[in-house]
């Protein structure tokens, strides 16, 4: 019996609003198509009779030689819309081959359990990644036929040894591209890149592979698709899967004091409904945004089961060994854990077992997210228990106050570009590795081709040879490519014995990895005793107290293009364009944990981290003559509407706030006026900042709504406070935000001048 049953009403009311019961759906059930007989009783020996109607539609509509997109609910059955088309053809043909692209490593090892579990002896699946041994690997390319692999490996591994894999790619019929969805941002833009190398390759050793792609619910699905392959589409959305009965719960931490507008951390909230959960016997995943939330909601869980309970759960998410996710992964699904705490590590589609509840602690960067990670549990069936839990910051009070956002399933569009040369001029470096480049390579990589490639001529990374641009280095331009980062750079974490324990990007670790800053691995805190930038390495050393650390950041903004721009009302004006930031993390401070009361603050001395990305900034006209103007608290009305603004923006751009930056002034050197900028947290941008200028009267109405409706006093974080505030929220003004959001949207002719 599935274990929420169980569970009485008032135990799911205690914790918190019911917002809805979604109803069971039906499923829409077909007769499969003819298929070869070795398939159609692999199909019959795992209890799959008929197929849902989508799964069919997907598999004619391959046969008819078309592209497809599939964008289906989680727990639809999506993966069998390409491995089925691709078994069909390896049976067909022994020299067919498959390559199956999952965004994990974690993923990719459960598919290829689910494949063997198909017993196809003429389909020999095989995972091929960072994991996979060195000695194995010259073997794997010879004998399989259906390869499990992930974009990092494609770049790095597959596509510039593409000659020794010429048999592969000569017989490659079918690509899967699973769980697209996520290919968005940065890491989507650097994905496309990487597919449109490896339709290169297969035509270069003469094949014409064509693409599967199924990703959950969002709103451009045709359009991702063809933007990350520059093919055309065929969508295929009407879900024939049945689901089961889900309850929909919204909880608000309680406050602590009204009047600061204080509430109980998510992380304890978050911990308390997981452990309650746990405690009865409920199979439960709960979700966090960082690795740090991750890790404190396990150990606050752990502490609130006690020993022996506390055994039963589990943190899980990137920058663990292989050998602890595999160990974590079965453990789940051998039912020897009831819980696990992750980031979106596990928000995709590896099998964990039947879970009961899934717990979402604060927004996780989408409302196509929510879903996705609602959808791990109630795969019985048994009702399932969908929980969101708002954090103390404006959008997810936001949510909160407006839970029709989420419920009515608007989903966000995933936007990926390769217009960004950041991104675009490192793949085609990478691409001339592989094979020269020439002027029908346009047709891969885009309109912005030739410029770029001229750009990598001009830096001497490309030269021309017999009309084409061959690759001018001696390296090999992949390795330096981290698809899911700004910068292959990265900075290994090590403790006191010298064993890796973590790993972060080279650009966050002064912020995150400054001597002194606490760093949390497994539920253990540790204290960063050493940076060494230069040699990408961090020491650090188990912690004896219990905080955490706020480190200072000092960042300066400078316009480098104006792009576009439009007049608003009362002499405001609103600019896009290229920036360049500048920040330097000058102190930290220590804040224990269990009663936010400061510890100290200490002075750091680290270089400067430079970036050049897109941003959008508002300009205020001079302050009117004869104004008394206090600029501590006119510039806390800039930074309070900056807050804001960039509290929001992640519900009008598929986005994280983290990837977010911003900057206000009461007087900007350049602009020489009153400015509040809003960047793109990545090199080049990603049309983060592009989507706020495009909505920014909706984004900045939406703030102010927030700002005007929340009970605090003065700010807080549920309106202008920030927690990634590098003044550590210093100064701000609530009422200034006001005054400054209504002036720009025309709502008040007095000047904001306070």
């Amino acid at each position: 019996m599935n274990s929420l049953v169980s569970l009485s009403r008032e135990t799911v009311e205690s914790i918190g609003e019911t917002v809805a019961t979604l109803p069971p759906g039906e499923a829409s059930m077909v007769e499969r198509p003819e298929l070869h007989s070795d398939l159609s009783a692999a199909l019959d020996r795992i209890g799959i009779g008929k197929l849902y109607s989508h799964q069919v539609e997907a598999y004619e509509r391959l046969a008819a030689g078309e592209n497809v997109i599939v964008s289906t609910a989680t727990a639809s059955g999506k993966s069998l819309c390409y491995k089925i088309p691709a078994f069909q053809r390896v049976l067909e043909s022994r020299s067919s081959r498959a390559l199956f692209l999952y965004p994990t490593k974690a993923l990719a090892q459960d598919q290829l359990g689910k494949i063997g579990g198909f017993g196809l002896k003429r389909v020999h699946p095989a995972t091929y990644d960072g994991d996979t041994p060195r000695e194995l690997r010259a073997d794997l390319r010879r004998r399989s036929n259906v390869l499990l692999t992930n974009p990092d490996m494609l770049n790095m591994g597959i596509l510039p040894s593409h000659e020794s894999w010429a048999d592969f790619f000569r017989n490659l019929e079918v690509i899967a591209v699973d769980e697209a969805h996520v290919l968005r941002g940065v890491f989507g833009s650097h994905v496309a890149a990487v597919l449109r190398r490896l339709r290169r390759v297969a035509n270069i050793h003469g094949a014409d592979p064509k693409f599967v792609l199924t990703s959950a619910t969002i709103a451009n699905p045709q359009e991702l698709a063809e933007t990350l392959t520059g093919l055309p589409f065929s969508l295929v959305e009407n879900d024939g899967a049945s689901s089961g009965e889900r309850r929909v719960v919204f909880r608000n931490p309680p406050l602590l004091d009204e009047e600061k507008g204080e509430r109980r951390s998510l992380l304890v909230e978050g911990a308390g409904v997981f452990s309650e959960l746990v405690g009865r016997g409920v199979r439960t995943i709960a979700f966090a945004n960082t690795r740090k939330a991750a890790e404190l909601i396990y150990r606050y869980a752990a502490d609130r089961l006690g020993k022996g309970a506390a055994d039963k759960i589990t943190p899980y998410r990137a920058g663990y060994t292989p050998r602890e996710r595999r160990e974590i992964e079965g453990k789940l699904f051998r039912g020897e854990l009831l819980g696990v705490v992750s980031t979106n590590a596990l928000e995709l589609g590896v099998d964990v077992g039947a879970l009961d509840a899934v717990v979402c602690c604060g927004y996780p960067g989408s409302v196509a997210s929510i879903w996705q990670q609602w959808g791990r549990a109630g795969r019985g069936e048994g009702p399932a228990l969908a929980v969101y839990i708002a954090g103390r910051d404006a959008l997810d009070q936001y949510l909160f106050e407006n839970p029709e956002r989420v419920m009515g399933r608007r989903v966000e569009a995933a936007r990926v570009t390769l217009e960004n040369p950041y991104i675009l001029g490192p793949h085609l470096a990478a691409a001339a590795h592989e094979a020269p480049l020439d002027a029908d390579d346009e047709e891969f990589f885009g309109p912005r081709y030739r410029e770029v490639a001229k750009g990598l001529m001009d830096e001497r990374k490309l030269a021309g040879s017999g009309g084409r641009l061959v690759y001018a280095r001696g390296d090999r331009p992949a390795a330096g490519i981290s698809l899911r980062s700004a910068s292959s750079a990265a900075v290994m974490i090590a403790d006191e014995e010298g064993e890796v324990i973590g790993n972060a990007e080279a650009s966050r670790a002064p912020s995150e990895l400054h001597p002194g800053a606490t760093y949390l691995h497994r539920g253990r805190s540790y204290e960063v005793d050493d940076l060494d930038l230069e040699k990408g390495r961090a020491l650090a050393k188990p912690a004896t107290g219990r905080y955490y650390t706020k480190p200072r950041i000092d960042t300066d903004v400078e316009i480098v293009e104006e792009e576009e721009r439009r007049e608003l009302s009362g002499g405001a004006v609103l600019c896009r364009g290229a920036v360049r930031t500048t920040d330097a993390v000058t102190h930290y401070k220590k804040v224990q944990v269990a009663d936010e009361k400061e510890v100290g603050v200490y002075p750091l001395d680290l270089p400067e981290v430079t970036l050049d990305t897109q941003a959008l900034w508002l300009t205020l006209p001079p302050i009117p003559r004869g104004e008394s103007v206090s600029f501590e608290s006119f510039g806390g009305a800039l930074h309070a509407a900056e807050h804001g603004t960039i509290g929001l923006l992640p519900l009008f751009a598929m986005c994280d706030r983290s990837d977010i930056g911003g900057l206000s002034t009461p007087t900007h050197r350049q602009t020489l006026l009153p400015t509040v900028f809003v960047y793109d947290g990545y090199p080049g941008g990603v049309g983060i900042s592009q989507r706020g200028y495009e909505e920014f009267e909706a984004l900045a109405r939406d703030t102010l709504g927030v700002i005007t409706r929340c009970p605090c006093e003065s700010g807080c974080p549920g309106c202008i406070q920030s927690p990634k505030c590098g003044n550590w929220n210093e100064p701000l003004s609530k009422d200034g935000a006001v005054q400054v959001l209504r002036y720009a949207l025309g709502q008040v002719d007095r000047y904001p001048t306070l």
